[in-house]
């Protein structure tokens, strides 16, 4: 357990404030080894080890023994057995994850009750690290990264919302980071413990309003309209989005507080930091996107999940590609530059015309039809491509001449041998 160190109470596993007073908890207690460890659940699933703890359940690595297969198990807490809330709370997660049929969301194996009362769900098992560790390792993230994260967050919430669900937790520790061959970062959304669920039926579901007086959520991640206790759509997911590739980018919250209180209302009135401002070198219209997301007012936002993704590729992209392309131009200066003269003054330029004519001229070979460059990439700039041609002319004519010249001589000799030849014919 959790102790507050403001009013000493005890608070459940994983929270991060105190429900008491609202102080901010000291770290957790280590707990005595797991009961829960080394036995056989449901007479299916061994138990291996516990890999983590939360304000519901206990999470295991576990295998299936048909299978011979590792998996994890997340079991709900014995003492919250007793408490309806919780039990719906714990099923909903289960109906909501099995709606889902997308490759970074968590999959859901098994649901069910063991004989002596517990509530578990089976999950797949993944060996990643969650971003919270991610973040707490490496700081903030580089662009490119959280860009790659994010875009893989905004694909799976797309699926959820398109099949009516709501994650209403997205945070760090729900978010798995899995190195694959194909993909460092790829991404599994983990949690609906607390997801609401719209039955298009139209029945007692049909509504995402929380139940009156309750707010579900983090506070840091929360969007305005989720602690006002209003009724929410997708974009509330975006805005907790946006929180968090706000950390990613920045390695720090937009807001943060000693207590829920403050954090909430700065939600709710403040403007974040300009993510530029803390991050000169960032892209302006990821950024901007960040900023979108963010946004006070819902109408605000982006319209759904998948417009949020592609306006996000299309800003990354759009920068990319300018930045390739200025590197190319730098180059084709740089490259430029070394081979021809620039704001050379007028009396060296015959001297640099004849340098030029040096270092250009043995990259000209003969050809059928005449001097030709070796390839397109020697190929020099406008100016040296002028003392290339005169260059070749001044050889062109010193050949001419001497063959003219050959040629007058030759006519000449034949000349002065017929006139000898018909003196002596006269004779």
């Amino acid at each position: 357990m959790a102790a507050c160190p403001s009013c000493s109470n005890a608070a459940p596993d994983g929270s991060r404030f105190c429900p008491f007073c609202g102080g901010k908890l000291a770290a957790l207690v280590k707990k005595p080894q797991d009961p829960l460890v080394g036995k056989l659940i449901d007479n299916k699933y061994m138990v291996l080890e516990r890999i983590g703890t939360g304000a519901m359940g206990s999470i295991y690595r576990a295998e299936h023994q048909a299978l011979a297969k590792q998996i994890a198990l997340k079991v709900l807490h014995r003492h919250l057995l007793t408490e309806e809330s919780q039990v719906k709370r714990f099923h909903r997660e289960a109906k909501a994850a099995s709606r889902l049929n997308h490759p970074n969301a968590i999959v859901m194996l098994d649901f069910g009750q063991t004989e002596d009362g517990l509530s578990y769900i089976a999950m797949e098992f993944l060996p990643g690290k969650d971003l919270c560790r991610v973040l707490f390792e490496e700081g903030r993230l580089p662009e490119d990264r959280m860009v790659r994260i994010a875009s893989q967050i905004l694909d799976a919430l797309d699926e959820a919302h398109a099949a009516g669900v709501i994650h209403r937790d997205l945070k760090p520790e729900n978010i798995m980071i899995e190195p694959l061959r194909s993909n460092p970062d790829f991404v599994k959304v983990l949690d609906f413990g607390i997801a609401k669920i719209r039955d298009y039926t139209g029945g007692e579901n049909s509504s995402f309003k929380t139940a009156t007086g309750m707010v579900f959520g983090t506070p840091e991640y929360m969007s305005p309209e989720q602690i006002r206790g209003e009724e929410l759509d997708g974009r509330s997911d975006l805005y907790s989005l946006g929180v968090l590739m706000y950390q990613m980018a920045s390695g720090e919250l937009p807001f943060s507080g000693d207590s829920v209180l403050e954090v909430a209302t700065a939600h709710l009135t403040q403007p974040p930091v300009p993510l530029v401002e803390k991050v000169p070198e960032i892209t302006p219209g990821v950024a901007a996107i960040v900023a979108s997301l963010m946004a006070k007012k819902r109408d605000d936002r982006p319209a759904n999940a998948g417009e949020a993704r592609a306006a996000l590729v299309t800003a990354w992209e759009t920068a990319a590609r300018a930045a390739v392309e200025r590197k190319l131009d730098s180059e084709r200066v740089a490259e430029a530059r070394g081979r021809a003269p620039v704001d050379v003054p007028v009396e060296s330029r015959a001297e640099a015309a004849s340098e030029a004519r040096t270092h250009i001229v043995p990259a000209v070979i003969e050809g059928p039809q005449g001097p030709v460059a070796r390839s397109p990439s020697d190929a020099p700039t406008r100016a040296p491509m002028m003392f290339r041609t005169v260059a070749g002319s001044a050889v062109s004519r010193g050949r001419n001449w001497k063959i003219a010249l050959f040629l007058g001589l030759a006519v000449l000799a034949v000349g002065a041998i017929a006139a000898w030849a018909w003196m002596q014919h006269g004779q």
